[in-house]
């Protein structure tokens, strides 16, 4: 076995520790021994490839991407050689694919743009479809959507069934019927694949923002086409209902998903999301844990790691910068990452830094214009800087871009109801937004924010009771909200009970504590008077019976 079949074998047995030394060694003999031929030219370049591999594989890139490099330049130069001096070249390593995995090492580095030129240096016609498939990618990072189409195209005439292409193409907007075309076009005639075509329609549906055409689309999959307890699938259905604001029903769904694939990662981070919203802590640390056991070189462990830490009782400022260390961890694996800046965002808002929020708000918006999470962040650092014309302003243009709902008419009654002077205005819009969805749970608590504020406890009441009955999840602040109402009536009983309920649901509730306080001080405050009344009123019954005391004094005079 000559010294290149031993290097080849280490290469085929992935002993790349082993292989790097001895490549290395090789590499040197040959150097300095001129005259004895080790390697052919050949089977020099190859060499010098499987060491750049064994380098990439070992996470020594910068040295890796060198070796490359080398060995394409060294293949240049004996292709410019006579071919009866360059050996066998049959078996080598091509151009393209070397510089496939030149590729793969400098995104490792982040070197996308480095990592763009050396796949553009590929010829087109050259071009496979994993070269297409990362130029798309790389494409989409740098904002050239017209050419990152163009190769998510070259990869489906390729692979008709590549799933993450054709979603690439309807994400970029490409009319469902001209990708379904596409994609049967390429198909061998007379293929039966009506999962395939259903599975399209969702996808456009989800990706131009019609979020309940997008669930019945793939409920009908579920139902119909075999496809109960695919997870891809309920992983789609989870995300139209966050995107369209049904949190309550997303997480049902996100829960269905845990338990038929604990190890999905997939959207993990909007769930992540929807547990902090709930405060649900328990449930997110668990989903956190888990999440980073699986795999730290995903955005999703961080995202969920980072609302944990939001999520904690006790927020002192280091927790908060190690949530905000969280986000940048995955922002750093998914640049432009929404739920990252997200929760960048609302670290910063804790951090009191208004104005660093505001810009990730914004950048979010810009980014993805259709998240309602985004305009709910940057109005509340408008309102919490007093900034309430910009936060009207920007009420407005969530209102034009999503629409009239329930959550939008909300959001700008949140704003509305700042202000005495619309106040009136603010109770419209809420009572539009009810009937837009009568368990839209952010209407209630400012409905009754406004009802605690013109002392309609009453009314409060009846409102806050109903919700309770018709809501299949109850939170913890809307029993806080009827202890504050009920204990305004006088009902201390009934008001100890709702806070009691609270704390159940969400034990480190802070309102809820607060609530159980004021209603044990008004219940001293209120025996202490209760006392102080009796003990006036035993002194004004007191009757001084003269002769009993008088037969009394003289009793013992007398004895």
């Amino acid at each position: 076995m000559t010294l290149f079949d031993n290097i080849k074998q280490l290469h085929q047995s992935e002993l790349y520790g082993e292989l790097k030394q001895l490549a290395t060694i090789a590499l040197t003999l040959c150097d300095n021994n001129t005259e004895a031929e080790l390697l052919s030219p050949s089977q020099r370049y190859q060499v010098l490839v499987f060491l750049a591999d064994s380098l990439c594989f070992l996470t020594e890139f910068k040295k890796s991407e060198c070796i490359y490099r080398k060995a394409l330049l060294f293949k240049k130069a004996i292709n410019k050689v006579a071919k009866g001096k360059c050996g066998n070249v049959t078996d080598i390593t091509t151009d393209v694919e070397v510089k496939y995995r030149l590729y793969n090492c400098l995104t490792k580095m982040e070197q996308d743009k480095e990592a763009l030129n050396v796949l553009e240096s590929i010829n087109t016609k050259q071009r496979n479809s994993k070269v297409n498939l990362a130029l798309a990618k790389l494409y989409l990072k740098d904002g050239r959507d017209r050419s990152a189409i163009t190769c998510y195209k070259e990869v489906v005439r390729e692979h008709p069934m590549a799933l993450e292409a054709i979603n690439g193409l309807l994400s970029l907007g490409m009319k469902s019927a001209d990708v379904e075309a596409l994609v049967m076009n390429s198909l061998p005639h007379g293929s039966n694949y009506d999962w395939l075509t259903v599975w399209i329609k969702g996808h456009s549906y989800l990706a131009s923002k019609e979020y309940n055409y997008a669930v019945s689309t793939f409920k009908l999959m579920e139902s119909k086409l075999n496809l109960r307890d695919s997870v891809p699938i309920l992983s789609a259905i989870a995300e139209s209902k966050f995107y369209d604001g049904n949190y309550q029903q997303a997480m049902l769904v996100f829960q269905r998903i845990r338990s038929l694939d604990p190890y999905y990662m997939k959207n993990m981070d909007l769930y992540a999301y929807i547990l902090v919203r709930e405060r649900s802590s328990k449930e997110l640390q668990s989903l956190a844990h888990d999440l980073i056991a699986i795999s730290e070189q995903a955005p999703e462990p961080w995202i969920a790691l980072g609302y944990m830490t939001l999520i904690c009782s006790n927020k002192t400022r280091e927790k908060l910068s190690r949530a905000l260390y969280f986000g940048v961890k995955a922002y750093t694996f998914k640049p432009k990452l929404v739920e990252a800046l997200l929760l960048k965002g609302s670290t910063l808002v804790e951090l009191k830094k208004t104005q660093d929020a505001i810009v990730h708000y914004q950048e979010v918006v810009r980014l993805a214009p259709h998240r309602f999470e985004a305009y709910q962040g940057l109005i509340n650092c408008y309102l919490i800087s007093w900034r309430i014309k910009d936060a009207i302003s920007w009420c407005g243009r969530a209102m034009r871009t999503l629409g009239n709902s329930a959550r939008t008419l909300t959001l700008s009654a949140s704003v509305l109801a700042k202000d005495p002077s619309t106040i009136s205005k603010a109770k419209q819009y809420l009572e539009k937004a009810m009937r837009f969805d009568p368990t839209y749970v952010e209407a209630v608590y400012i409905t009754a924010e406004i009802l605690m504020q013109e002392k309609a406890y009453q009314q409060g009441i009846e409102i806050l009771k109903k919700q309770l009955s018709v809501q299949t999840k109850t939170s913890a602040r809307l029993h806080q909200l009827l202890g504050d109402f009920l204990a305004q009536t006088g009902s201390y009983a009934d008001a100890l009970s709702q806070y009691s309920t609270a704390l159940g649901i969400d034990p480190n509730y802070s309102r809820a504590k607060k609530g159980i306080e004021r209603v044990e001080k008004q219940n001293v405050d209120l025996e202490t008077d209760t006392e102080a009344e009796d003990m006036r009123a035993s002194d004004n019954d007191i009757e001084f019976e003269g002769s009993d005391l008088d037969s009394t004094w003289s009793e013992a005079e007398f004895n």
